[in-house]
């Protein structure tokens, strides 16, 4: 079945946590300021292999272009040189402030792929103004922390978690091991807004009940109890009733289904009972 992507219920606030809990840290071991607002990067990468159940890739053009979409979708207008009409869902990105994007999310690019088919209707390039056009994302209930923080001679490896915020525990959803570099585009580009690009990122093993992995379900769709509940017959025949961010992809996409039709969701349990979804197809 064709992957749909669903810019999940996630979202993300920049801040940032220095590894702490001793009344002095090792120079190296303190986290540079300009580093904070790495966590949009970071969080739609995690938000991207998350959600499509895909490993950091940058070779593979769609992987590439999922995890700009991602970014840009989401944290584009961070950025003076990309537009919005009044009215539109749309964002215009010059071709080099795309290029910017990609440096920071992969330390080893070297340059734009074509845009693969997957991308139709949520990506797609205008020649005659060498600008891409992009889908605006939506911000929901997530928030991506960085804890731990090194620096070696790889580059600066920092633990970064994905929360909920639906509730004041902030339940881990997946926890990432993040390996920075510095950003080769700095010399090339003018007011940079990110100082680092990543060289990695892989999902860490968490233990037990500190983790909050995906449960993946093939389901029959009842119908919509409200904006962001879907009820839902499980394989085993019971009816649940899953919650999802009410301005999400993955609310478009539940409002387009009809009753009985199947669909395959990723969800977690948060701490208050509730089952959450983070991923559609």
């Amino acid at each position: 079945m064709k992957k749909l992507f669903a810019l999940l219920l996630t979202g993300v606030m920049l801040l940032s946590m220095a590894a702490c809990g001793k009344t002095e840290v090792p120079e190296n071991n303190t986290m540079p300021d300009n580093m904070a607002n790495m966590t949009a990067p970071v969080d739609a990468l995690a938000r991207c292999m998350l959600e499509n159940q895909l490993e950091y890739d940058p070779a593979d053009p769609e992987f590439a272009w999922i995890a700009l979409y991602y970014f840009t979708g989401a944290y584009g207008l961070d950025h003076p040189m990309v537009g919005q009409e009044e009215g539109s869902y749309q964002l215009s990105i010059p071709t080099s402030v795309m290029e910017e994007h990609a440096s920071v999310l992969f330390a080893e690019y070297d340059h734009l792929f074509d845009l693969p088919s997957i991308m139709k209707g949520n990506v797609s390039y205008d020649p005659d103004v060498d600008a891409y056009f992009v889908s605006r994302g939506d911000i929901g209930l997530s928030e991506m922390k960085f804890t731990d923080y090194e620096k070696t001679d790889e580059g600066h490896k920092v633990t970064a978690k994905l929360v909920s915020t639906m509730d004041e525990e902030e339940e881990l959803i997946q926890a990432y091991e993040v390996t920075l570099v510095d950003n080769p585009a700095a010399e090339n580009v003018d007011n940079l807004l990110y100082f680092y690009s990543v060289a990695s990122i892989v999902p860490m093993q968490m233990d037990g009940a500190e983790a909050a992995t995906a449960t993946v379900e093939t389901a029959i769709f009842n119908g919509l109890a409200d904006s962001h509940t879907a009820e839902l017959t499980l394989p085993d025949g019971t009816v649940q009733a899953f919650q999802f961010d009410a301005d999400s992809e993955i609310a478009k996409i539940m409002g387009s289904l009809k009753e009985g039709d199947g669909v395959t969701i990723g969800y977690h349990e948060t701490e208050n009972g509730s089952l959450m979804i983070v991923s559609i197809e």
